[in-house]
This record gives structure tokens, C-alpha cells and sequence, in this order.
């Protein structure tokens, strides 16, 4: 994987926020966009790839709070090769839309599988577990589902272990989310994963697995953040670096 660094300036959050400064990152402003949150409209999906074209799905990108997670499948559009998603969520993001046809944070990883004939198979690590009770039958042999208890209570190794075991190229999409928070403070619910215990996840997916890009949502949304600024900004700006960090160690160490 290419060590380029994209931050979606989707909301204004990252200008508060300097993890990325003493890096080499490109810019993309999308504040002026409107139909963007939680939903997307047509015209913004296309202005979105528009955007997005320079870049390819291979790199780090940053993509402001949860609500902005479908931005994920744009960059699944750009693969050209069968490979696997592994996704990191506190949500299963396998809802179907309110209304049909249109793209939203809670039904993108959905929707890929409906319409990528790339994706192979799909891991959906850390909801909890009734959020895959509700998930149709008929996507069950393209999921592997590990819910945040089966995280608690099996040996972690044999999750890791099944992790490993394809040899499809991966690209991975992390909200935040799945984190407590001690560790992330978000827009929506959380879950319980510590940050050394999702990087143990993630090391030896990233060790054993052609990589070929990473994406990474899970900031607290604008209106929420004011209330607690210096607190919420303070966290996930650490974290944000931290997840940089041993990304960027990670592909480093993989070459």
C-alpha cells in the first residue's frame, strides 16, 4: 500500500485537530457540499468522485465523523481486483435504506455487496451481536461476523487466526466507533475494543494480507464536539495519531 495520507474535510472537525500536520497529506475541502449528511444525494455522490478521482483506493484516508461512512464505497469503486473488506464498526452498516436507492452511512457496506462485483467477502468485526441477528440470510456466505462478544469471551488468536486465512488482497474501513471511550468520542454509539487490543486485531491482518488501502471515520460530529470541545477534540486527535502511527509502521514494515 502507498503511504499517501487524504483528509475529507467534510465538516471543518479536522482544522481542529493536528495529528496529520507533520505528515505529507492532500487536502480535499467538501464543506460546500450539501446532501452529504448521514444520506447522499445523487448529485453530491458524483461531485464526491468527482473530488476523489486524483486518488486512488490505496493510501490512509481520513473521512470526518460516522456520518459520512459511505464515503467508503467510493473508494471500493476505485479496486479493479477481487478482494476482501474488513470493517471495524460498532454498527453492521448492513440496514437497508429508509428510502430505496440512496446511499447512507447505515447501509453502505449493504450496498457493496449488492453492487461491487469485485468484493469477494466481507468481515464485519466488533457490533454487537443482535445487530447481526437482523442481517437477511441470503448475505451470510459473503459475511464473516465477529461480534464485540465473541471478542470478550473467545481466545483473541483464533479470531486473528481467521482473519488470516484468505489471501485475497484487503482493503480496510475502521470507525472509530468500535472503541470505548477512553479511547473515541463519537456520534453514535459505542463499543469496547481498546486501541491496543483493534491494532492487535489489525497487525497481523496488515502482516499477512496485501493491504491495499485503509479508511477511517468516527469523529464526533460538529453540533456534539462544541459542547465538549477540548475534551473530545483532545481524544480523538490522539488516537487519530496513534492509528497513523501504526499504520504507516505497519505498511512500512510489510515492504
Amino acid at each position: 500500500m502507498q503511504q499517501e495520507i487524504v483528509i475529507l474535510n467534510m465538516s471543518d472537525i479536522y482544522r481542529q485537530e493536528d495529528f496529520y500536520r507533520h505528515r505529507r497529506f492532500h487536502w480535499i475541502d467538501c464543506t460546500d457540499l450539501a446532501g452529504v449528511n448521514c444520506y447522499c444525494a445523487p448529485e453530491a455522490a458524483d461531485e464526491l468522485r468527482r473530488r476523489i478521482a486524483p486518488f486512488g483506493p490505496e493510501g490512509i484516508h481520513f473521512m470526518d465523523s460516522g456520518n459520512y461512512h459511505y464515503i467508503s464505497e467510493f473508494w471500493l469503486e476505485k479496486i479493479q481486483t477481487p478482494f476482501h473488506l474488513v470493517v471495524f464498526d460498532y454498527h453492521s452498516d448492513m440496514q437497508p435504506p429508509l428510502f430505496p436507492g440512496l446511499l447512507s452511512c447505515g447501509s453502505w457496506v449493504k450496498r457493496a455487496l449488492d453492487t461491487n462485483g469485485y468484493l469477494q467477502k466481507v468481515w464485519i468485526v466488533g457490533p454487537d451481536a443482535q445487530a447481526f441477528s437482523v442481517i437477511e440470510a441470503s448475505y451470510r456466505s459473503r459475511l464473516v461476523c465477529v461480534s464485540l462478544q465473541q471478542l470478550q469471551h473467545i481466545d483473541t488468536t483464533r479470531t486473528i487466526q481467521r482473519l488470516q486465512q484468505d489471501t485475497l488482497p484487503v482493503y480496510i474501513s475502521l470507525d472509530k466507533d468500535v472503541l470505548n471511550r477512553h479511547f473515541a468520542r463519537t456520534s453514535w454509539s459505542q463499543g469496547g475494543l481498546s486501541l491496543p487490543a483493534l491494532e492487535q486485531l489489525m497487525g497481523p491482518v496488515l502482516q499477512s494480507r496485501r493491504l491495499i488501502g485503509v479508511d477511517i471515520c468516527g469523529e464526533c460530529a460538529q453540533g456534539l464536539q462544541m459542547l465538549y470541545q477540548n475534551e473530545e477534540e483532545a481524544i480523538n486527535n490522539e488516537t487519530n495519531r496513534q492509528l497513523l502511527d501504526f499504520l504507516l509502521t505497519q505498511v512500512k514494515a510489510a515492504q
